[in-house]
């Protein structure tokens, strides 16, 4: 199952991208062995505009393509790399998945973005930025250039983590926890921008209460979905590593913790009712509602 990510995710003026410094610095050395790259081992007499011959970067996991340069090719497909190490250390690698490397389509255009999409059952509005293709034999994420780098990434990393699950651990999970995930990992790219517009519906009184954030089907994402997937992503936030009940650390492992737990069994779809973390949020799911809600995260 997939989620395309909207447009309103992160919106074409979003801010720019303040990421953690081991990721700033991540993605900085990067780019400077892109640069690198580029200059000892670019073909300049071959057209790399058009989608037949664009330009492709490989990483351990990553095939990226893209018509807009090597160097927004080389710094997605760094930065994949990257969050995929960081999906693994919170839920470890699963079964495994597929030995070829997992593609990353980033067409030209809206309209080629589109066409591929309806060529392989998708339909696909001028609001959806990108999804997991399950559906074509290639497996790829597809998205196309919009011309912001920050949500760019924020677009592919959520499908590339809907990409993940289903690659290791199989394709029936929990929907709030897929799509909480891939919203969790795409505010790597900005969560100072997460924590604003968390703020932002917190003041308009808009957030979804959380007895139905975690049940609701898929057809209550296609009303407001920008609002909905920043505050799964913030709540994934706060239940990893600010919740004193749920936190990595809250029973004394810095490694671990109950939510943590909880993710782990979820997305191996094994019954996750009797963990520490369900017993909890059942019992006292107005408490962490009120308590998520007073959290400042601003200030972390």
């Amino acid at each position: 199952m997939w989620l395309p990510v909207l447009v309103l995710f992160g919106l074409q003026g979003s801010p720019a991208a303040k990421p953690a410094d081991l990721y700033r610095r991540a993605v900085a050395r990067a780019l400077t062995r892109a640069r690198t790259e580029l200059v000892a081992g670019a073909k300049l007499d071959v057209d790399h505009s058009r989608w037949e011959d664009p330009w492709v970067v490989l990483t351990e996991h990553y095939e990226v393509r893209s018509t807009r340069s090597y160097l927004q090719a080389r710094s997605i497909a760094d930065s994949s790399e990257f969050l995929r190490g960081e999906m693994v250390k919170l839920l470890g690698e699963g079964r495994g998945g597929r030995t070829a490397r997992q593609p990353i389509w980033i067409f030209p255009t809206l309209a080629a973005y589109k066409q591929f999409g309806q060529a392989n059952g998708e339909e696909h509005s001028s609001m959806w930025g990108s999804y997991y293709a399950n559906k074509d034999p290639a497996l790829a994420v597809a998205t196309y250039e919009n011309g912001n780098p920050t949500l760019l990434g924020m677009w592919v990393t959520h499908s590339a983590v809907h990409q993940f699950l289903e690659q290791c651990f199989g394709g029936e999970h929990l929907l709030w926890v897929d799509e909480g995930l891939a919203s969790y990992f795409a505010l790597f790219w900005d969560w100072p921008y997460g924590a604003a517009e968390l703020e932002r519906l917190k003041q308009a009184h808009a957030l979804v209460p959380l007895t139905r954030l975690v049940r609701e089907p898929i057809q209550a994402y296609l009303d407001k979905p920008h609002d909905r997937f920043i505050e799964l992503g913030m709540l994934f936030q706060y239940l990893l590593h600010s919740c004193d009940a749920t936190k990595n650390g809250a029973g004394g492992d810095p490694a671990t913790g109950p939510f943590q737990e909880f993710l782990r069994l979820a997305v191996r779809g094994q019954d996750v009712s009797d963990t520490e973390f369900a017993t909890s949020f059942e019992e006292a799911t107005a408490l962490l509602e009120e308590d998520f809600k007073n959290f400042d995260f601003a200030k972390q």
